[in-house]
């Protein structure tokens, strides 16, 4: 596998869910930037475990990927800011632009394994 280095969350993640399944990742190269790691994957050198957002650019059948459906296997990811009146008005309506893309994207199907989670 090709991951990224040890203090990513993602290489967490994925260490944990290998140890619980009592075994070790043979990890060949740790790259931290995306596009770089993606490229080797690409080249052939190695393979990668990624949420589907890494690969929401790829053309179908340029690679071949394998869902993972696995309870424990997951990453939140939050959007969060300031307060209303902390926020410029541009700060304010670019965090809206991003909160209604997102729901929109989640809701559509866009972003695979996606649950929305409103406060």
């Amino acid at each position: 596998l090709v991951l990224p280095g040890g203090r990513h969350g993602l290489r967490a993640s994925v260490n944990l869910a290998f140890q619980q399944a009592g075994h070790v990742p043979r990890v060949v190269a740790e790259v931290d930037g995306l596009a770089l790691l993606m490229d080797v994957v690409q080249l052939g050198y190695a393979a990668t475990i990624q949420p589907s957002s890494a690969t929401a650019r790829i053309a179908p059948g340029q690679l071949a990927m394998a869902r993972i459906d696995e309870a424990d296997l997951f990453r939140p990811n939050l959007l969060a800011s300031l307060s209303d009146d902390e926020l410029s008005p541009a700060a304010l309506a670019a965090r809206l632009v991003l909160a209604d893309v997102s729901r929109r994207l989640a809701r559509d199907g866009k972003w695979a394994v996606t649950a929305l989670h409103e406060s």
